[in-house]
């Protein structure tokens, strides 16, 4: 068997010479992921993955691709984010007849020299998998949850990666009843108190906000439970929140957020983010939520998901039916597993 590791050139737009072959990696990797999740919830689309691995002062992506007897066989990418100094994220795609194997083996010691190149020596990377009970299969050092002893799990324990945590994707209908959404969220708002205030936006962010936000965001680093893994924290503030702004509008990526404001002292105290593509038909997916340390207790989690579901009702198409990972108490159920791997290079 012939394995050739070659880098991929992302595109600067889907006109460009070279992004029909970017386009069919894309869509080997969505193939990759529709195959071991069982739904297509979790498909990229090429126009934002363009924008997304275009370098920017705060990250960089190196995507490379393999090829046995010259056909596509797998693709891969390193994520590094520039305000960090040791973790880098990886991820690995294949194509079905090279699901296990050498292909596999090849591209994660191509990442792992990448990434020592860079001067990384944390590896983070994630698998997916089919939310159907299975008798063979693997709990986390957490506890909590469990990912099959299928192929993505055997392809990272043969090349040195350590199972940190299995987190949930959920799916909520939002054609569905809202009932349920709105006693939490009336409980919620009673249980927070006059000190608490929800705001919320979509697009971009208004310059009022910024700062919060920015700090908010760089505590999901330190303040989200990350099992065995490793955590390092990035740096965000108000520049690194308007360039994403920018890059989403470039993508025609809409995201809407909701914030819990402290109005004693004027602080972030919980957000929320949901994101759906250009294509406005397809899912929803919930990105980061986070209330921190010092206001925990007070129902806010609970807060900036269902505002944030409400007034998302209120600019989604109804065709757009899913959003992913979202507290199962107003109706979510699994949709797959993830697992949360780690490898720290010698």
């Amino acid at each position: 068997m012939d394995i050739r590791i070659e880098s991929v050139a992302v595109p600067e737009t889907l006109d460009a010479p070279e992004a029909a072959e970017f386009v069919a990696l894309a869509e080997l990797s969505n193939q990759a992921w529709r195959r071991e999740s069982g739904t297509d919830l979790h498909d990229d689309d090429p126009r934002e993955l363009i924008v997304r691995w275009r370098e920017t002062p705060y990250r960089a992506t190196r995507v490379i691709a393999a090829r046995v007897d010259g056909e596509p066989a797998g693709m891969a990418y390193l994520e590094l984010d520039k305000t960090t100094q040791e973790s880098a994220e990886i991820d690995v795609s294949l194509a079905a007849e090279h699901d296990d194997g050498p292909v596999a083996d090849a591209l994660f010691a191509e990442l792992e020299r990448m990434a020592r190149e860079s001067g990384r020596r944390i590896l983070q990377s994630w698998t997916i998998h089919r939310a159907e009970p299975v008798e063979d299969r693997v709990t986390p050092p957490t506890g909590a949850g469990w990912i099959p002893l299928d192929a993505g799990y055997r392809r990272m324990m043969r090349n040195g990666y350590a199972l940190g945590q299995v987190e949930r994707n959920s799916v909520f209908d939002l054609q569905g009843s809202y009932d349920a959404v709105d006693r939490l969220l009336e409980q919620a708002l009673a249980k927070a108190g006059p000190d608490y205030r929800a705001v919320w936006w979509s697009g971009a962010t208004p310059p009022e906000y910024a700062a919060g936000y920015a700090a908010a965001i760089a505590r999901m680093s330190s303040d989200v439970p990350v099992g065995e893994l490793s955590a390092e924290q990035s740096v965000w503030d108000t520049e690194r929140v308007f360039e994403r702004d920018g890059r989403f509008a470039e993508a025609g990526t809409l995201m809407g957020v909701t914030l819990v404001i402290h109005e004693p002292t004027g602080e972030v105290a919980a957000f929320n983010e949901l994101q759906i593509g250009p294509d406005r038909t397809r899912p929803t997916s919930q990105w980061g939520t986070l209330v921190m340390p010092e206001h925990r207790g007070r129902r806010l989690g609970a807060i900036v998901k269902c505002v944030g579901l409400r007034r998302w009702h209120e600019i989604v198409p109804e065709e757009n039916r899913y959003m992913l990972d979202v507290n199962e108490a107003v109706g979510f159920v699994p949709a797959s597993y993830a697992g949360a791997w780690e490898k720290k290079l010698a």
